[in-house]
């Protein structure tokens, strides 16, 4: 007799593994181990963790580090370095998030926060505070994000001590059903105040759980076995065991069939002594994998049989499968064996007549009534003649979706019908190149890797993933001209080169101090439209930043304006173009907007020119050629003055310009 079981379509490798899944928990059903210290829960989310997460953030500002989510340092902090941030993210968004992903699943249920926020603190602008909410997905199996669930699962926000206000916030910690994953993903909805929504920060996220178990992946090669007999001999103290000459190996296809084994030399010693030992063995035809014998040694041996281990086989539509010739039973005494007699039941040709069925057969074993259960699992035939192509690459990228370094990819191709002949990439779709080793992606932009690999039938595996890189951090010019003689009007102008993510965001400060983190400058603004700015008797620098949607960030520009004596000569320079014979001419004009005539110097990279008596509310123009077809972004100083001694000095940024 068979019971027939449900079963899902489905790929013949899917159900293949559930085979080696099956016989690997049957042979863990026949004792319960207790638990170890492997199974107390820990924080799976720490950096330094054998399996710690990758983690990827919606946004983070040059002085914060999505790093310091899970670096372990949970204490109170003020340094913007030691925490995750918000400030500042594109389009003040209503939630922000971060996510790790594992390599090797976790089981998890349990999580803490440790926030940070600046409301009410002393030297605190209310830029970041705490969130309104916040709560925890996890993505399923299929790939799509699910919310944690419990009776009890609640998500604590501290409470602000308004008479006495902290940065640093005590830990809050949300409890739930465990869940096993690769990945979970913190939402904090930001909290809305004076009509702004605000930034959040936080200085640690613990995802607390253990690692789970792992399934060995099926073998690469078609022609090894997915699962061998777990052989389990016992003797007496002083006895050697008596191992079996065949075992039985399951296939990529089945059926279950026997081969021959060589075990390798007992010394004597590992039986003088009850316990238990293990003896590896070389199946004949599977170079490369080796099979495990499980010896009990006892001082007297029980015939009682406790338990019979779960047995599973595969086989294709319309092939009788083939059930072993013993099973594997559990004695009241802890020892084992695997030559224990079995007699199968018949089984209905209809049960495997089609592939995906998945059906129990019972059968009877001599001194114990339950019996024995053996599963089978009916499966297509391995039919694909195309290698099997993959694309892995050494990084995620950023929380942004972009790779801000350029990420190192693996081409493998897995052997199918027949062996692989060659591998090659492409960046572009068209230029293919041999591949040999892993390469970095030197392309920027949006960029679809592309792998192909061929085998000795000529048969052809593709595969390709499609990322963006920005690798190069934006640039922004300074321009800036002397507004009757007691203010500078500064103009910006940042850039990013194509195909980059684009600008995003440019911040800029002012002040005495040449360095651009001097604490006697004014706090960085975002720039928005030309600023003006005092100037003084002493050098004034205005220090500029842009950030583009990638994640790069500028290093810091700084310029020095002219210091406040007398009287300024009021000009205005301008850059134009023009193409002569192919070629970039650059074109500066000055226009004289003071009441006298003015002496006025041209400096470019193409040449220098000095104007002489520039009348008064005139305008001269020089020209300067680059005799190249194209210029990169450049920029132009002028100084000028008056026989008075009004005296002027700016600079005018231009644009890259091609005439080709």
């Amino acid at each position: 007799m068979h019971t027939p079981r449900s079963g899902s379509a489905g790929a013949k490798r899917r159900i293949a593994a559930l085979v080696a899944v099956a016989l690997a928990i049957a042979g863990a059903a026949a004792t319960a181990m207790p638990a170890s210290a492997a199974d107390e829960p820990f924080n799976v989310a720490l950096a330094s963790g054998e399996n710690a997460p990758t983690v990827e953030v919606s946004y983070v500002p040059s002085w914060n580090s999505s790093a310091a989510l899970n670096n372990g340092a949970a204490g109170a902090t003020n340094t913007l370095s030691a925490m995750w941030g918000t400030w500042g993210a594109p389009g003040n968004p209503t939630q922000d998030t971060a996510t790790y992903t594992w390599e090797n699943p976790v089981t998890v249920s349990s999580s803490k926060l440790f926030l940070w926020q600046n409301h009410l603190t002393p030297n605190g602008d209310s830029g970041v505070m705490l969130p309104s909410a916040w709560k925890l997905e996890y993505r399923t199996g299929v790939g799509e994000w699910a919310p944690v669930t419990g009776a009890s699962l609640a998500y604590p926000v501290p409470v602000l001590n308004e008479a006495a206000p902290v940065a640093s916030q005590p830990v809050v910690q949300a409890n739930f059903d465990a869940v096993t994953t690769t990945a979970v993903r913190l939402v904090l909805d930001r909290v809305v105040f004076s009509s702004q929504r605000k930034a959040t920060s936080v200085i640690e996220w613990e995802v607390w759980g253990v690692n789970a178990a792992v399934v060995e992946p099926e073998p690469e090669d078609p022609d090894a076995f997915l699962e061998s007999e777990p052989v389990a001999a016992r003797t007496v103290t002083g006895t050697a065991p008596d191992l079996p000459d065949r075992v039985w190996v399951i296939g990529e296809d089945g059926p279950l069939s026997y081969v021959d084994v060589e075990w390798a030399p007992i010394p004597a010693a590992s039986y003088a002594a009850p316990g238990e030992f293990e003896v590896v063995g070389d199946p004949a035809g599977y170079d490369g994998q080796s099979v495990a014998a499980s010896v009990f040694v006892a001082d007297e041996l029980s015939d009682a049989i406790e338990s019979i281990d779960y047995t599973a086989t595969i086989t294709t539509p319309g092939v009788e499968p083939v059930l072993p010739d013993t099973v594997r039973a559990t004695y009241d005494d802890g020892t084992a064996s695997s030559a224990v007699a079995v007699d199968w039941e018949a089984i209905d040709p209809t049960a495997y007549a089609e592939a995906d069925a998945i059906f129990d057969v019972a059968g009877a074993v001599d001194g114990y009534g339950p019996g024995a259960v053996a599963t089978v699992f009916v499966v297509e035939p391995l039919s694909q003649a195309e290698p099997i192509v993959s694309i892995e690459f050494d990084t995620a990228p950023q929380g942004s979706g972009w790779y801000t370094t350029a990420p190192t990819v693996t081409v493998t191709a897995e052997e199918t019908a027949s062996p692989i002949a060659s591998i090659e990439y492409s960046l572009d779709g068209e230029t293919w190149n041999p591949y040999t080793e892993p390469f970095a992606v030197s392309a920027q932009g949006d960029v679809t890797v592309s792998a192909r690999a061929t085998s000795d039938d000529e048969a052809v595996g593709e595969a390709s993933e499609s990322i963006k890189v920005d690798t190069i951090a934006p640039t922004t010019g300074i321009d800036w001209i002397v507004v009757d003689g007691t203010s500078a009007l500064v103009t910006l102008a940042p850039t990013d080169a194509e195909p980059g993510s684009g600008v995003t965001r440019t911040v800029w400060s002012d002040g005495p101090d040449e360095s651009p983190t001097g604490e006697t400058n004014n706090m960085y603004a975002t720039y928005e439209e030309p600023f003006s700015v005092q100037l003084t008797e002493e050098p004034r620098y205005v220090h500029v930043q842009a950030q583009d949607a990638a994640g790069n960030v500028e290093t810091h520009v700084t310029v020095e304006l002219p210091t406040l004596v007398g009287d300024t000569l009021d000009l205005e320079p301008s850059v134009s173009y023009r193409c002569v014979a192919g070629k970039v001419t650059l074109v500066v004009s000055v226009k004289n907007g003071a009441d006298a005539a003015a002496g006025v110097t041209v400096e470019t990279a193409f040449g220098q020119k000095t104007l002489t008596a520039v009348k008064a509310g005139g305008t001269v123009s020089s020209t300067f050629a680059s005799r190249v077809a194209g210029v990169a972004a450049g920029e132009v100083t002028v100084t000028g003055s008056t026989a008075a001694g009004d005296e002027y000095e700016g600079t005018v940024s231009y644009p890259a310009y091609s005439c080709g």
